[in-house]
């Protein structure tokens, strides 16, 4: 059993499901989202509002197995929604990418490191930092890892960054406004094993024995009463007629019973043009290696921290020692096609 200690601008059923939510330390200079929601339009409970209808995107429901994992498994489909709104794409982000970088000593992590790295640091698309293990859910061994750091790495997560990160409060009525105003909101629940959170209706624990965070990125009013919903990232558990998503929901218990504890929401802050998460994978395996194009004027250029250095004059001494220090030290690199060679981005020409 895992351990269960309790901003793009920033179960466990048994023994097999992670938490790992631990509530932030208080921080007086923590910007707060209230000052904000001040002059904003009350929320309408009766037309709701869904972040998968609002972008027409499908989101997946990640699965993060035993490990304590779930802050940056909240935070990699929050930072995902807002590249979405950017770009009209939805692409996972990596959670391992987050988690690894914010993770406790006993496992876990404090949700507000999630927001800060957000912002500081940005973010990776999973198809850069796998969260899975060879196809499989993580381990929490597997997902602390680091290994894939790189400085090319690093330089593409700022396309990702966040412009600013804000306490959302705990009631209902402001993590509404916040996922209807920044297309979502990451929070920490506490629950205990009494089997409600294994469906779609939790409820408050009685006696507390776990954290975990969330993703929270619907509300609405339906037969049961006004809920605010998370695709949680504990697996698939199917759809039924309230819950045709496969979205939990939580009730005003929750929010009454003061068991939501440090939701936050970001600010985006505009992001350089869209690069195709493919691009971003031969950026990323082709760093300090030529990258030529294969087709019309077979131009070339080096992979250097996250751009193209490209060479324009073969005669040019410093790019000649360029091209034969990288192929002396890291290989020759990749053929693309036009569309991909324009899209890469470019930095100086050597």
């Amino acid at each position: 059993m895992s351990e269960a200690i309790v901003g793009k601008k920033f179960i466990f059923l048994d023994n097999t499901m992670g938490t790992g939510a631990t509530p932030d330390p208080r921080d007086d200079r923590d910007f707060k989202y209230e000052e904000v929601a001040l002059g904003a339009a009350p929320v309408n409970w009766d037309s709701g509002y869904d972040i998968e209808d609002e972008l027409d995107i499908k989101i997946g429901i990640k699965n993060q197995n035993g490990s304590s994992s779930c802050v940056g498994q909240a935070w990699a489909y929050y930072l995902a929604v807002i590249e979405a709104v950017e770009h009209g794409i939805y692409d996972d982000v990596s959670a391992k990418a987050f988690y690894s970088q914010i993770y406790l000593p006993n496992g876990g992590a404090y949700i507000r490191d999630g927001a800060k790295l957000a912002v500081n640091y940005g973010a990776l698309q999973e198809l850069l930092v796998s969260s899975y293990d060879n196809g499989k859910p993580p381990t929490e061994a597997f997902i602390r890892r680091k290994d894939w750091m790189t400085d090319n790495l690093e330089a593409i997560a700022k396309r990702l960054q966040s412009k600013e990160y804000r306490t959302a409060g705990k009631t209902m009525e402001i993590i509404a406004m916040a996922i209807r105003d920044n297309y979502g909101c990451v929070g920490g629940v506490n629950g205990q094993n009494n089997g409600t959170w294994g469906g779609f209706e939790p409820k408050p624990p009685t006696i507390v024995e776990w954290g975990h965070s969330i993703f929270l990125g619907k509300y609405g009013i339906d037969s049961l009463g006004k809920f605010i919903a998370t695709p949680n990232s504990w697996g698939n558990r199917g759809t039924d007629k309230l819950h045709p998503d496969g979205w939990q929901k939580l009730r005003e218990d929750y929010f009454d019973s003061k068991y939501m504890f440090n939701p936050w929401t970001l600010t985006d802050k505009p992001n350089p043009s869209s690069v195709s998460s493919v691009t971003l994978k031969i950026m990323a395996d082709n760093d300090k290696k030529i990258i030529m194009e294969a087709e019309g004027p077979g131009r070339k250029g080096i992979m250097i921290n996250g751009e193209m250095r490209e060479i324009f004059d073969p005669t040019n001494n410093r790019a000649t020692a360029s091209c034969l220090y990288a192929l002396a030290n890291n290989g020759i690199g990749t053929f693309v096609d036009t569309k991909t060679f324009n899209e890469i981005p470019k930095g100086k020409e050597f």
